[in-house]
């Protein structure tokens, strides 16, 4: 989650909602709070990894699940692409399309070498860039107010601002991914979600502040707002320096995604669902060929070059991915959980607003991937 949406997100945000920032993140928040509860609900439950797919067929139908792990990997497939473009503007302006590439190998070769060295390389990512934003943070606040604040914003607008902070927020459910390689998963995983959740909350609401406050009309539309409050903010650290640690942040959350994505793709694989050969795995447990086969397709979006269609891409999927997770666990047996049903229905609901106010392009195209991958899977069920 402390990855390449910490670092873009706030200046378009703050574009769309003005002075109604914190009130984007709060909801974009709140919408990963009830997703939060109803996944670690399911995960107490069903400990298998593959997240809302394997709990969609388990609570619902292998339609459902087929769904929701499409919609996953289209997602996560498109947010991969958008990270590892964001790396290669930060380091090698010029030349984004080659290092993108390198870096999605690179991950991929750390994958393949095994969950442990994957969690390591996570947790030394993540405290790079947790320090960066403390140390950030505090010298901000020392600056004065900025002279033209941002502009007055419309609660009309907030929607369409949290569906693109909700980018940032997307990857504490990845836990549930791997539960079928942990000790202890029914403890472990709501445990590492609700963490994990509120640490970043508490960073978005603090930059979602003090941003405004120390940026003014400035932050609005800026692709580097937090290199811009650096600037000022810490004199003599060096842009160079903020782009390797915004290219540090954005491996760690392609890290994490290339795993997340690689385990449900065997799962399914496991299921039928994929073509089985996804599910050959070494003694680790790691899927050779779901790793290989997703770095593929990460790949091939990065050569497209266009930051805003994988965002866009991503966005509609991974919502519709949590939608999915909502209905399975309100379809959950009451005697299974002691959550009440009426948030798993208020963050169906509040996936499915979120969905429906992305870009149009978006929308559309998220529509036709998923649709396509539905038809084709309808065509080989019917096959003799």
């Amino acid at each position: 989650m402390l990855g390449a949406g910490v670092f873009g997100v706030f200046g378009p945000v703050a574009a769309i909602t003005g002075s109604l920032l914190p009130a984007a993140i709060l909801l974009a928040g709140f919408v990963a709070y009830l997703n939060a509860g109803s996944i670690s609900q399911l995960a107490a439950k069903v400990p298998r990894s593959g997240g809302a797919y394997a709990y969609a067929r388990h609570y619902l139908n292998p339609t459902w699940g087929f769904l929701a792990g499409s919609s996953f990997l289209v997602g996560k497939i498109g947010s991969a692409a958008a990270i590892a473009l964001t790396v290669s503007y930060h380091v090698v302006p010029g030349r984004e399309v080659p290092v993108a590439l390198g870096a999605v190998a690179v991950m991929t070769i750390i994958n393949i070498a095994g969950i442990n060295r994957t969690a390591m390389g996570a947790k030394v990512l993540a405290s790079i860039t947790v320090v960066f934003l403390i140390v950030l943070v505090g010298a901000a606040l020392l600056l004065p107010t900025a002279s033209e604040p941002l502009s007055q914003g419309s609660v009309s607008s907030v929607p369409a601002g949290a569906a693109i902070v909700f980018f940032a927020f997307a990857g504490y459910a990845r836990v549930a991914t791997l539960g079928g390689e942990l000790v202890n998963p029914r403890r472990a995983v709501p445990r590492a979600i609700a963490i994990a959740l509120a640490v970043v909350l508490v960073i978005y609401l603090v930059l979602g502040l003090v941003l405004p406050a120390k940026l003014g009309s400035a932050l609005a539309g800026s692709p580097t707002a937090l290199g811009d409050l650096a600037a000022v903010a810490i004199p003599g650290f060096s842009a160079s320096a903020v782009s390797v640690i915004v290219a540090l942040a954005c491996l760690g959350s392609l890290l994490a995604l290339l795993t997340g994505m690689s385990r449900t793709a065997a799962v399914m694989a496991a299921d039928g669902e994929l073509p089985r050969v996804l599910n050959f795995q070494f003694k680790n447990k790691v899927p050779i060929v779901a790793e290989l086969g997703v770095a593929a397709l990460v790949a091939l979006l990065v050569l497209s070059g266009s930051f805003l269609l994988t965002l866009g891409l991503s966005s509609f999927a991974v919502l519709t991915y949590y939608a999915v997770a909502n209905l399975a666990a309100y379809r959950q047996p009451k005697t299974e959980t002691r959550r009440s049903k009426w948030l798993n229905f208020v963050g169906l609901a509040s996936c499915l607003l979120l969905a429906l106010s992305v870009t149009v392009s978006g929308l559309l195209l998220g529509l036709a991937v998923i649709s396509a991958m539905l038809f084709i899977r309808w065509a080989l069920a019917r096959r003799p």
